[in-house]
């Protein structure tokens, strides 16, 4: 039996360590793969433990509470906790083989010591390095890191499209914020490109331009439904503020908002009434956002970098 065959029948077996101590044959390779079956097989006993002490938080049932259930529930989480090991999503085997000295096939260029939690977080930045590299995680997409870099990057634009519009330019930094996480969100296409648009805006039938399609939260009779949409796409950000623009003017649904563009709250409510978006508190939400420091100090009249802001 090789050591390969090993590992598939014994990661849950206390039994096996003696097997793989045998087949480690005193080489400095042999060891080495011993030393990983060896971690592998705590992980999964450990995986097992934690299966067992989540169940035992769960009430039991009279109905199913007996040896057989009990017999087949063990096999079941005996499987998980092998399959789980089998990915290697876990991570806890490569702490352990690191620790002890030996060197994971994996991360052989990584050369990390894991011995605090900023050695961690520096393994798992050079394995998401290594996903981009091969094409498996995109990179991000957005390069705006705070509400103060939102404002200062799309002030000039919401500006424009409020003198269009009549409207607060803060208004429109408040609902892009809120349909992009401040920027952190914005939608992006299976590439990570980014979409930039930043008010949610769908991709109907009628539109000739780009798209990209992403699951989304709908509210169907106040309940929030997962679904997948096919949402605009720009070029820029400044696309996006001009095609909110128009859609707001063009679409007759959303001319008793323009007509309250005097209220901030009327005008958001207005949105919300003419079924911009099915969440029942969005104009709430916004006018949340327009009312916090970020945006509540914000000068209208001027831009937003630095001495912009009023004081």
């Amino acid at each position: 039996m090789s050591l390969a065959n090993v590992q598939v029948d014994t990661y849950a077996d206390f039994h096996g360590l003696a097997e793989l101590r045998a087949k480690a044959g005193g080489n400095k390779a042999s060891e080495q793969k011993a030393l990983s079956e060896a971690a592998r097989q705590f992980e999964s006993i450990f995986m097992k433990m934690m299966l067992k002490s989540m169940r035992d938080t769960v009430p039991e049932s009279d109905l199913i509470n007996n040896d057989k259930t009990r017999f087949y529930q063990s096999m079941y989480d005996d499987q998980i906790s092998l399959d789980l090991t089998k990915r290697g999503n876990v991570g806890l085997a490569n702490m352990i083989v690191q620790q002890l000295g030996g060197v994971n096939s994996s991360d052989a260029n990584a050369k990390n010591n894991i011995k605090t939690i900023d050695d961690y977080r520096a393994v798992s930045a050079f394995h998401t390095q290594k996903l981009r590299i091969n094409g498996l995680v995109s990179k991000p997409t957005s390069d705006i890191k705070s509400p103060e870099q939102f404002i200062d990057k799309l002030w000039s634009h919401a500006k424009t499209a409020a003198e269009e519009l009549g409207v607060n330019p803060k208004v429109l930094l408040a609902q892009s914020a809120l349909e992009t996480g401040w920027g952190k969100h914005v939608m992006s296409d299976r590439n990570g490109q980014s979409s930039h648009n930043l008010f949610g805006i769908k991709a109907s039938r009628g539109w000739q331009g780009k798209t990209v399609s992403v699951q989304t939260v709908e509210y169907e009779n106040g309940v929030a439904v997962k679904k997948q949409a096919s949402f605009r796409a720009y070029d820029n950000y400044q696309e996006s503020f001009n095609d909110y623009v128009q859609f707001l003017k063009q679409n007759p649904l959303y001319q008793q908002a323009l007509s309250n563009v005097d209220s901030n709250e009327r005008f958001v409510k207005g949105l919300q009434k003419a079924g911009y978006a099915t969440d029942p508190a969005y104009a709430k939400k916004i006018i949340s956002i327009l009312n916090n420091e970020h945006l509540s100090s914000l000068n209208s009249g001027t831009l937003a970098t630095g001495s912009e802001k009023a004081a």
